[in-house]
């Protein structure tokens, strides 16, 4: 019942944006699609006939090799004998675990303060390699705005040693005064099977459908691809993009109006649009509601292509297991059933998109971090 009474208020909220006014970005929304019908039923095969002669007929999917798991983390720290880094440390024990295994983070719920730090998890094991983690720090300096310019040259500086950038971590400490500055952590992820380095840029969040589009465009141009937008922090953000040395991709995005910001769409157009834009070579990115040439704010589905290949993206919408809102281990048993479907895990726990890429190869072809698709921005 509460999520009908979400989408009829999100169907409102969507039609209202599209008569103008209002509101800043969002992401793609991680409830979007729990009302969603499955697709219609085909018509009935008719009777069976044997393949002509060189033709095998008609062929299951191909499973695919890729295993996801389910992990939680949960400590706290006594302040009077605890150094603040043990949570940290000891977390980081377990994703290196995970890594020496092959598996790589994809979606949880990291979160803590001071004395605590907790997650809930979802790793997948999908290409052949191995992984170690580590965190930095980085501190707030609550008198200036700087901060995301010095994350910015962390990440670079991380990258040229073959790191990637998986996500902000909460509060280590805070630093003794006068400065009392908060401090916190970022985690960091290497693929040990890989020689590849990396490079970051970051754009002021654009607010137009035409800024959101050339700026994208003219990142992806040079082999850059969107990955991180966090919440605003001290007043400052900023859309951090990623870039593979090693790789030749070149992207290009395309921002197509949502169903819901349309007079007359209903639920069942969103994943008709999916599909479509799939079937075109374009995978799934995330929602947000952006300033059209009209002046009007629709919210827009961000979609990505690599434009030196010819990938197509299949997307299924099959009913959730959760019993309750939110990432829970229900997510992980339903990814690895769908695995045998030739079928990957997206996002969106509460209502997940599965998907299947043909033809392709690289970043995209794979479960995309929480990071670059993820309610963060």
């Amino acid at each position: 019942m509460k999520a009908r009474l979400f989408f009829a208020a999100l169907a409102t909220a969507a039609l209202m944006a599209c008569g103008g006014g209002g509101g800043g970005g969002t992401s793609f929304d991680p409830n979007l699609f729990s009302q969603l019908p499955p697709p219609p039923p085909p018509p009935p095969d008719p009777e069976p006939t044997p393949p002509e002669p060189g033709n095998p007929g008609t062929q299951t999917p191909t499973p695919i090799s890729a295993h996801y798991k389910w992990l939680t983390f949960a400590q706290d720290r006594d302040p009077d004998v605890d150094p603040p880094e043990k949570r940290f440390d000891d977390y980081i024990a377990l994703l290196n675990r995970e890594g020496a295994a092959g598996y790589r983070y994809v979606e949880g719920k990291l979160g803590g303060n001071i004395v605590s730090l907790q997650d809930r998890f979802m790793v997948v094991k999908d290409v052949d390699t191995t992984y170690t983690y580590e965190y930095k720090t980085i501190e707030l300096d609550i008198l200036k705005r700087d901060l995301l310019p010095r994350l910015l040259q962390q990440m670079k500086d991380q990258g040229a040693q073959g790191k990637v950038f998986v996500q902000l971590m909460p509060q280590l400490l805070i630093t003794p005064p006068p400065g009392t500055n908060p401090v916190f952590g970022v985690l960091y992820r290497k693929d040990m099977g890989s020689s590849a380095t990396y490079d970051y840029n970051s754009i002021p969040i654009p607010n137009t459908k035409e800024d959101m589009l050339n700026a994208a465009n003219a990142q992806g141009a040079n082999g850059f691809r969107p990955w991180f937008a966090p919440s605003t922090i001290n007043n400052e953000s900023a859309y951090f993009f990623i870039k593979d040395l090693s790789s030749p991709a070149r992207y290009e995005m395309k921002a197509v109006i949502s169903p819901l910001s349309v007079v007359g769409g209903d639920f069942p157009d969103i994943p008709k649009q999916i599909r479509e834009q799939g079937a075109l070579g374009y995978r799934l990115l995330k929602e947000r509601f952006l300033t059209d040439t009209d002046g009007k704010r629709p919210s827009f589905f961000l979609y990505m292509k690599d434009l030196t290949q010819a990938s197509t993206f299949e997307y299924e919408f099959p009913e959730t297991n959760n019993t309750v809102f939110g990432l829970e281990e229900n997510n992980v048993i339903q990814a690895n059933e769908q695995t045998a479907a030739g079928l990957r895990y997206f996002g969106n726990p509460d209502a997940p998109i599965f998907f299947r890429s043909l033809n392709c190869a690289g970043a995209l072809c794979l479960s995309p971090d929480n990071t670059e698709i993820g309610n963060q921005d």
